[in-house]
């Protein structure tokens, strides 16, 4: 459809302004009603969960934690497996995360014709998502991915495995670019966060050593477009 963008006149504009009020207003109610009408069919939720009841999702499969949001028009399926997301989690727009997969390797049947057998349940794996964990845009996390506590997961990531805790991924499929802070601060940050008995453990701190961190910001930054100005 095509919109004339000319300038109305005066009528013209206040009419279509008060329409476009009207039909707002309409959508935030209609919007509203389904969100009260849906949340209470996620399998668990905690306080303060923010989700976009225009969204797609298997309520019933879906674990939330507290202070979470999901973004704008997100998919989260999964008919058999759980997606687990925990608490202090933020997702960018139309992030998918998909629990379970499709038999491809039955010889003589369609695809779409294969039906679970004795067996199969290891196709059917779930997503977890741990404390504290931004994952950006259009980002799109498979099934039997656990992405580790306060990680990153970049716009577009098409993540296939797990995910270290504090790692940053990004790419097709997604790898890790770097940890967020080196081990040592990732430490004082788990003291601050987290009571003793739900630290990471010492196993998967050592596991984080082989990841490399960002460097030291220095003291002060110069700005090339201002560098030597007042040394003339």
């Amino acid at each position: 459809m095509r919109v004339d963008t000319r300038r109305p006149g005066p009528l013209a504009g206040r009419l279509a302004g008060m329409a476009d009020g009207l039909l707002t207003a309409g959508t935030r109610l209609r919007r509203a009603v389904r969100g009260w009408a849906t949340a209470r069919r996620f399998a668990a939720r905690g306080d303060r969960v923010t989700f976009d009841p225009d969204g797609v999702y298997t309520y019933g499969t879906i674990e939330l934690g507290s202070d979470v949001d999901l973004g704008y028009r997100p998919v989260l399926m999964a008919a058999r497996s759980r997606i687990r997301i925990g608490s202090n989690v933020m997702f960018g727009p139309e992030v998918t995360i998909r629990g379970g997969n499709h038999r491809i390797d039955r010889v003589g049947v369609p695809m779409i014709a294969v039906r679970k057998q004795p067996g199969d349940e290891d196709l059917d794996r779930g997503v977890t998502i741990g404390d504290d964990v931004w994952v950006g845009t259009r980002a799109i996390i498979l099934h039997g991915v656990t992405v580790g506590r306060g990680a990153v997961i970049g716009a577009g990531a098409v993540v296939t495995r797990s995910v270290p805790p504090y790692a940053i991924v990004a790419g097709n499929p997604a790898r890790v670019i770097r940890l967020r802070w080196p081990v040592e601060t990732i430490i004082s940050h788990e003291r601050e966060l987290y009571p003793p008995d739900q630290r990471l453990r010492a196993a998967d701190l050592a596991g984080l050593a082989e990841f490399t961190a960002p460097a030291p910001r220095p003291a002060s930054v110069t700005n090339p477009l201002t560098a030597g100005r007042h040394d003339r």
